[in-house]
């Protein structure tokens, strides 16, 4: 397709609607031909529109991917209901320098009477761009008066089609006028909201849109009023907890930027909006993750350090002391050979239980890697308070574990490293406590030791 036909899908005011979104914009016939581009592809390619309108897509994927691209793109074309090529998805790019990058992509098909034709919505995943600093037009606009009836026709059919085009676009979108009124969601926004079109317009933004942000503010109305009077992005991509119309909540990231008319006055606001309640929840879950033992799902090494860390400030701040406990099983690898690693395990997460019954809600307990475990006592006052738990640790793990079938006793060899007495860094402290646990061994186990510097190293 010519660029004459790209420019007779997308209206003006569409173009620049398209423009304000914060993702890149392309849209591709059924053979692939790329029949429009907004701004955001300029930024996130390097191409200028004019070099890209009219090749053929591929030109923006890595060489490797170039020779079978066209068939994938053609299965979609086919079903484009089955979204073979993703939803969400994390491709590899090229940009205009030769260099690759990663991108999110969101694909949706638009159906017109020319045929059918794809939107895709590519995001940069290593760097989100900022809403442009340009305005958009209203979007419902009008058709100009024009003298030809069969022009006044094809424009009807390009504002058809431009509006097709709005409804395909996988984000919400919701615009309002200079007073905060609702004057258009597009059939995502309708949906994430729980609000119809219809019965939006006119309303009060904060009515139809209640969003918290990550620090309990109320944002949305109050971000799209400053938008529309500072003539620049005023809200970039923020997360925040949308309350649709039912009561449920919906995590979401927004962006707001100016509406503006032919003439460069500004009539409103514009907010898009992306539903991320699976992508948060899967970084909830990594983060999770990468601070926790699978097996107790105590704090691991990287989550102890970090506590470890604030612990320490927080009580050269408040003149109190902090003590780690460093404790090994005793004899542990016995259970593992004589009945097996399975048996082990749960023997590790019944230790795991009875530490947390041990301590303080505001203290920490951690496995540091195999039989090893770490107690972290937050702002104590004197080491005595040390002794006294490491004492009650000792009695509670040598109450027999009941495994299966088996009735198990195992003891604890306790290691005791103290801030200020000993040491003020966090890593430091772990090793004198580790070395402290290890003279606890010698001794024969079953008991704990203060570090001390008399103590030879192992």
């Amino acid at each position: 397709m010519n660029s004459p036909s790209a420019i007779a899908l997308i209206t003006t005011h569409a173009n620049e609607l398209l423009d304000a979104a914060p993702d890149a914009m392309i849209i591709v016939d059924s053979s692939g031909i790329i029949v429009y581009a907004n701004q955001q592809v300029e930024a996130l390619f390097g191409y200028s529109r004019g070099e890209i309108v009219g090749k053929q897509m591929e030109m923006l994927l890595p060489e490797r991917f170039r020779s079978t691209h066209p068939e994938m793109r053609a299965a979609y074309a086919r079903s484009p209901r089955l979204r073979p090529m993703g939803e969400n998805q994390k491709l590899y790019a090229r940009h205009r320098n030769g260099s690759e990058f990663r991108v999110e992509i969101r694909l949706s098909a638009l159906e017109t009477d020319e045929g059918l034709f794809i939107t895709g919505a590519l995001r940069g995943v290593t760097a989100r761009a900022d809403l442009p600093l340009n305005t958009v037009a209203p979007i419902q606009s009008r058709i100009a008066e024009v003298e030809r009836p069969e022009q006044a026709d094809r424009m009807i059919k390009a504002r058809e089609r431009a509006q097709a085009t709005l409804n395909s676009i996988g984000d919400a979108l919701i615009s309002t006028d200079l007073a905060g009124h609702v004057d258009y969601l597009n059939p995502v926004a309708e949906k994430m909201t729980g609000w119809s079109c219809a019965a939006a317009i006119g309303k009060p933004l904060q009515e139809v849109l209640k969003i918290i942000d990550d620090w309990g503010h109320e944002s949305g109305l109050s971000s799209m009023q400053s938008t529309a009077r500072e003539r620049h992005v005023v809200g970039r991509l923020t997360d925040g907890m949308l309350t649709r119309r039912d009561g449920v909540e919906v995590a979401v990231e927004h962006s707001e930027a100016p509406m503006q008319n032919d003439q460069g006055e500004i009539i409103g606001a514009l907010m898009v909006l992306r539903d991320v309640t699976v992508t948060r929840a899967i970084a909830q879950k990594l983060a999770y993750a990468a601070q926790h033992d699978p097996l107790t799902g105590l704090p691991n090494r990287v989550l102890l350090v970090s506590r470890l860390k604030q612990a320490i400030a927080l009580a050269a701040r408040h003149n109190l002391a902090v003590a780690v406990l460093f404790l090994d099983l005793d004899r542990f690898k016995a259970v593992n050979d004589s009945l097996g690693h399975l048996v082990g395990d749960r023997l590790l997460e019944s230790v795991a239980r009875r530490l947390q019954r041990c301590v303080r809600s505001a203290d920490t307990a951690s496995r540091f890697g195999g039989d090893e475990f770490v107690v972290l006592l937050s702002e104590i006052s004197r080491s005595a308070d040390a002794v006294i738990v490491a004492q009650k640790i000792l009695d509670a793990l040598r109450e027999p574990h009941a495994i299966d079938q088996h009735s198990l006793v195992i003891s604890a060899s306790i290691g005791i490293g103290l801030y200020p007495d000993h040491c003020g860094d966090p890593e430091t402290l772990l090793k004198y406590a580790d070395e402290a646990m290890f003279s606890a061994k010698r001794q024969g186990g079953n008991t704990y030791q203060l570090w001390s510097r008399s103590e030879p190293l192992r």
